[in-house]
């Protein structure tokens, strides 16, 4: 049989391993995200809070894809009476690795994503507000403890423009249901 596309070599994959995966399990994470690189010096180092919801696809032999939406607001600094704050909104996917074979135990990521940055600056006559979407990369390496918990940290990196990057390490815990 002579396949006649690579698109339809693919979609008879994607069909082959959909077959072979278990059902989708749904979940949330919490997480703690640690500035570095340009958004350290805009937040003064301080860490912040995230949460987010994603989706798990198991794809057999230790493969799996997770999509996620994740929210993260670091604290507002203060430089003298300069105030500055920082938060994103991401929507990205990533693969996950199992070195077991199974979903169980130590697994390695990596990710993209889009990620929508806003940035605001304030004192004590204006107030500016910056937005911008970007795309994000993250790698990391976790450990899932049971079929409902699990722990990850990642290194996410966000090139906001020329001049300034977001980029984190970010930990976080994951239930799923």
């Amino acid at each position: 049989m002579k396949i006649s596309s690579p698109l339809t070599l693919a979609v008879l994959a994607a069909a082959a391993l959909s077959l072979r995966a278990e059902a989708p399990r749904y979940g949330v994470q919490g997480l703690v995200n640690i500035p570095l690189g340009d958004l350290k010096d805009f937040v003064d180092s301080k860490p912040g809070p995230g949460v987010g919801v994603h989706g798990t696809f198991d794809l057999g032999d230790g493969h799996m894809l997770r999509p996620r939406l994740d929210y993260s607001v670091f604290p507002e600094a203060s430089f003298g009476s300069l105030k500055q704050s920082a938060w994103d909104l991401s929507l990205g996917g990533d693969y996950l690795y199992f070195i077991a074979g199974k979903p169980e135990g130590l697994y390695v990521t990596g990710g993209l994503a889009v990620v929508r940055w806003s940035f605001e600056t304030k004192d004590a006559f204006t107030k500016v507000t910056a937005n911008t979407t970007k795309l994000g990369l993250a790698a990391g390496v976790g450990y899932q403890w049971n079929a409902t918990v699990g722990t990850e940290l990642r290194y996410t990196y966000s090139k906001v423009d020329s001049g300034f990057t977001a980029d984190g390490l970010q930990a976080g815990v994951t239930i799923r249901f």
